[in-house]
């Protein structure tokens, strides 16, 4: 009963922190394009910022996410977490102070090196929860990863137009700064053993030696590429859908802060559901869904049946991702789950990095965003069988009889 008690308390207190955090994020990121042209970026340099202060930070994150992973296997994962709230709530409020574009890239380079609540999260929440409860707790940070979004979308424009942009980045380092202390009334159980020293020494430097779990690490970058092949452009989608309609900025905030909310109820429904239900079925099944609601994006004439669209669409696949996680923490050594998850957000980073520009190119190609929308939806549909494919190289760890059985 005290175990019970002991991880749903510190389950409550992440979430609350992840919700904080995430919220400070995307009202502080949600306005960079206009941040940018208050920096003096030209209209025509303006997407090559904005692409590149995103590829900064995903750049440095997929490089020290497994250093950080590896760190935490030693002195505990409720540290990572302090340091990744404490560091950006230190960061953030820098980024009001720098006077030119490519210092504010530069300075992005630092904050992903030395963030990333959310692996770090995950990484906790996965040590302090029973394994049959697993699904159920990732999902429920995946859903306050989303509800943060949402309540950041909606708060950072209201702030920015009523502070400015300067306050609202203090405000933001405000925000991490409580979210970490809320982290500090964490306990975790913790039992040292090895030093850095020893850790080290297992280390080979080289590609880890990961055998059947890089079927695992490759299903992590696919998800994160189909799911960033179109997300940075659902903004030129609704101009295109109201035909530039000078209410189409304001659409596109409302569109994805409803998408935040439908997140928040699919990790829950998804992590649910996990604890109870084949793994693989579960996958498969969202993601064939998410595909096919992707690609009717791409037809959808008014944006009230495009906002409908991708809020089913974010339903359906928002728990993609606690499930894959569950899927590695089950199959892993449990003295290793900073290194894997550490090594899984690296590939989730890549993975949004090549997304990204693979839906540029698409979209330059084809000289219009809707066809974006159909090959992120193929790309959600071919999840299925690839996930079929890792399952029979890497079956999902069997949950307790006794949960299977509730």
């Amino acid at each position: 009963m005290r175990q019970c008690l002991s991880w749903r308390r510190t389950l409550v207190l992440v979430w609350i922190s992840q919700f904080l955090s995430m919220a400070s994020f995307s009202s502080a990121y949600t306005f960079m394009p206009f941040y940018f042209k208050s920096l003096g970026v030209p209209d025509a340099k303006l997407s090559l910022y904005v692409a590149l202060f995103n590829v900064a930070g995903n750049f440095t994150f997929c490089i020290f996410a497994p250093i950080w992973g590896m760190v935490s296997d030693v002195y505990g994962r409720r540290l990572m977490l302090l340091r990744a709230n404490f560091g950006a709530a230190l960061l953030l409020p820098v980024m009001a102070l720098i006077p030119s574009p490519e210092l504010l890239i530069v300075h992005r380079l630092a904050l992903g090196a030395l963030t990333g609540t959310v692996s770090a999260s995950q990484t906790l929440i996965i040590s302090v929860t029973p394994a049959e409860n697993r699904s159920f707790a990732l999902g429920a940070i995946a859903s306050a990863l989303f509800g943060g979004m949402m309540a950041g979308q909606f708060m950072g424009g209201d702030l920015v137009m009523s502070l400015g942009f300067r306050p609202t980045f203090f405000l933001s380092g405000g925000l991490l700064f409580i979210s970490g202390l809320l982290v500090l009334a964490v306990r975790e159980n913790f039992h040292r053993t090895r030093t850095m020293v020893e850790r080290l020494g297992e280390t080979s430097w080289r590609l880890p030696r990961f055998g059947k779990i890089w079927y695992l690490m490759g299903l992590f970058w696919f998800m994160s590429m189909a799911r960033e092949f179109d997300n940075p452009f659902l903004p030129q989608l609704v101009d295109t859908v109201m035909h530039e309609a000078p209410e189409a900025v304001g659409w596109s905030g409302r569109i994805s802060g409803f998408c935040s909310l439908a997140g928040i109820l699919s990790g829950l429904l998804l992590g649910a559901l996990a604890d109870r239900m084949p793994l693989l079925r579960i996958i498969a099944f969202s993601a064939v869904a998410a595909g096919v609601l992707r690609m009717t994006q791409c037809f959808s004439g008014d944006v009230i049946t495009l906002l409908w669209e991708r809020a089913l669409m974010v339903l359906a696949a928002g728990g993609l991702e606690p499930l894959l996680q569950s899927w590695l923490a089950g199959v892993t050594p449990e003295r290793d789950h900073g290194s894997f998850f550490g090594w899984a957000a690296c590939f989730k980073a890549i993975g949004w990095m090549t997304g990204a520009m693979s839906g540029g190119i698409v979209a330059s190609c084809l000289g219009g965003v809707r066809g974006v929308f159909l090959g992120s939806g193929v790309m959600f549909i071919l999840l299925a069988p690839l996930a079929a494919m890792v399952c029979r190289r890497v079956p999902p760890a069997i949950r307790s009889k006794k949960r299977r059985n509730a």
